[in-house]
C-alpha cells in the first residue's frame, strides 16, 4: 500500500465522535494563532473522505469577519485553480469530481496571489512542511508563484490543516511540490 493510500485509511478510521473533537480542537489553535489576528482572505475547501472537518472552522471565521474562499476548477482559461468567495448566501453546486463550489462568474474569482491565508488538504504530511495531496496537483500547479517569492512572508501564507495521525517520518518531495509554511492538526499548530 503506498503512502498516500495508508494516510487516507488512518483518516478514515477515525470515528465521528473523534473527527467532531479534531475538528473543534483545530480550530481552536488557528483561531487563537497569530497568522489570524486581523480580518484575511482566507480559502478554507469543503472536508471529504475522512479529512479534517472545515464546516465549524467556516463558521467561526465568519463570526469573526474574515472573508472565506473556495477552490472553483471551473475558471478563467489558463488557471489551474481559482478562488470564490463564500458566504451563508452562495448558491453552490458540484464540480466534475462532485465538490461543491461557489457559482459566482468567473470575473470575481481570485488568484492565489489574491489570498491572505490558504488551508490546505492533504493525506499525509511530515514536520519538514511537505505534503502529499490527492495526486491532482491543482493546489501545486496554482501556487507555483510561491517557488520564485524571494521573501518568505509574501502572501499567501500556505497551512496544511490535518489529523494528527497523518503525520508520517518523511515525504520524498517531488521538483513541482510547494511546501507548507505551517500545519494545523487537533494536538499542534506546527511552523515550518
Amino acid at each position: 500500500m503506498n503512502l498516500r493510500n495508508t494516510c487516507r485509511e488512518r483518516r478514515n478510521q477515525l470515528s465521528p465522535e473523534q473527527q467532531f473533537h479534531h475538528a473543534r480542537q483545530a480550530s481552536h489553535l488557528l483561531l487563537r494563532s497569530n497568522w489570524l489576528q486581523r480580518p484575511k482572505r482566507i480559502a478554507v475547501y469543503f472536508s471529504q473522505d475522512g479529512e479534517l472537518n472545515t464546516d465549524s472552522l467556516i463558521d467561526a471565521l465568519w463570526q469573526r469577519n474574515h472573508q472565506v474562499f473556495l477552490p472553483v476548477l471551473k475558471t478563467l482559461r489558463g488557471r489551474h485553480m481559482a478562488f470564490a468567495e463564500y458566504t451563508p448566501e452562495s448558491v453552490l453546486a458540484p464540480n466534475r469530481f462532485g465538490i461543491l463550489e461557489p457559482q459566482i462568474q468567473n470575473q470575481y474569482h481570485l488568484t492565489g496571489q489574491q489570498l491572505d491565508l490558504v488551508l490546505m488538504p492533504l493525506t499525509c504530511f511530515d514536520l519538514q512542511g511537505h505534503r502529499t495531496g490527492m495526486g491532482g496537483g491543482f493546489y501545486d500547479r496554482t501556487f507555483q508563484f510561491k517557488r520564485w517569492q524571494t521573501h518568505r512572508h509574501n502572501r499567501p501564507k500556505l497551512i496544511g490543516w490535518a489529523h494528527e495521525c497523518q503525520k508520517v517520518e518523511h515525504i520524498q518531495p517531488e521538483p513541482w511540490d510547494i511546501p507548507l509554511e505551517g500545519l494545523v492538526t487537533e494536538k499542534n499548530l506546527y511552523t515550518f
